[in-house]
């Protein structure tokens, strides 16, 4: 029997039958609609978007300004209580900041009372420099 008329046997390749199944159209559901497929994110910018903290915040003039100020502003409402209302609202943050930046925790409280003398010298000077020792308030 002589096979090499057979399209098998003969080296000639054969043709492929088209695929008897038909491919149905893809399903476009909300989901994918609302949530997108991965994108990739923006490359951050040149200049960087970290928010930069001067070392050591005890020397930046700008942030003492900017801090005797805002006591100023909250000695006028509050009183006695702005002292404590600038450590919670302005100084937490710079301390914690700090600890993420691997300060260690004597270090900061070091920092922080060195940054809340710099910032009562700026409130001195602006009151006048009043001499402390002839007060005649109550230290109570």
């Amino acid at each position: 029997m002589d096979d090499s008329g057979l399209p098998l046997f003969s080296g000639i390749p054969a043709i492929e039958p088209p695929p008897s199944r038909k491919r149905r159209p893809e399903r476009r559901t909300l989901l994918a609609e609302l949530v997108p497929v991965h994108v990739e994110p923006p490359a951050p910018p040149a200049a960087g978007s970290a928010v930069l903290l001067p070392f050591p915040p005890s020397r930046d003039q700008r942030l003492i300004a900017d801090l005797a100020k805002a006591f100023i502003s909250l000695r006028r409402r509050h009183g006695r209580l702005c002292r404590a209302m600038l450590l919670d609202k302005r100084f937490r943050p710079i301390a914690t900041k700090l600890r993420r930046m691997g300060v260690q925790a004597p270090d900061v409280e070091a920092e922080l009372a060195r940054l809340e003398k710099a910032v009562a010298r700026v409130v001195w000077i602006h009151d006048g420099r009043p001499d402390c020792s002839s007060g005649g308030g109550s230290a109570a």
